[in-house]
């Protein structure tokens, strides 16, 4: 009775082996593979916020991974969104982890500024604002959209790019002023009379 049994163990053994190599070489486009490769995607680099003075040249990068060795295409877009910082969810964009979402939200404000196309599983690409302006102030969001398993997901980032005065940018009187500067209309100026000085002006 015990060699039956040795018999039947070892036909188990071969059978659950048999079906191990079956599942191990299964096509990569079944479904179970897709789930799991397809929360790998994410951003190796996101755009931060920062300051900048007025003419400053302005550098922002985005990059983003795929959820697989596969080509595939991939599409990467810079937006300039809106004017007014009204976004508070600091914690989720700084995570580089965005919950794709499966439409894109344009909004009556964004504007799109560039977009690179690839054939890959990464895609990169910065942003050059040259002599930047205040009315360049405002959102800028990184959008990639990844067809790694044939629909269009939406992953997005962005940051916030505030534009101050440049440093020249100051009230600059003229060097020579007018010998009745500081009199009121009809008054003349008698030697060693003191000026009147008007009351903006500043020092002796």
């Amino acid at each position: 009775m015990g060699a039956p049994l040795a018999v039947a163990l070892g036909a188990l053994h071969y059978l659950a082996l048999f079906l191990q190599l079956g599942g191990a070489t299964r096509p990569a486009g079944h479904a179970p593979w897709d789930n799991h490769v397809s929360g790998h995607a994410l951003f190796t680099e996101t755009p931060h916020d920062m300051t900048a003075r007025t003419g400053e040249d302005v550098e922002m990068a985005c990059s983003f991974r795929g959820s697989g060795s596969p080509s595939y295409s991939l599409e990467i877009q810079w937006w300039y969104v809106r004017s007014h910082r009204d976004w508070t969810d600091k914690q989720a964009w700084a995570a580089n982890q965005i919950k794709a979402s499966q439409q894109e939200d344009t909004g009556k404000d964004a504007t799109k500024i560039s977009v690179v196309k690839v054939v890959g599983s990464n895609i990169s690409h910065k942003l050059r604002l040259s002599r930047v302006k205040p009315t360049d102030e405002g959102t800028y969001e990184c959008r990639v959209i990844d067809f790694s398993d044939g629909k269009a997901r939406h992953h997005k980032v962005k940051a916030y790019l505030r534009v101050q005065p440049g440093e020249n940018s100051v009230l600059h009187l003229p060097e020579a002023l007018p010998q009745n500067w500081g009199l009121y209309p009809g008054e003349e100026l008698g030697h060693g009379a003191p000026r009147r000085a008007l009351p903006w002006a500043c020092g002796p």
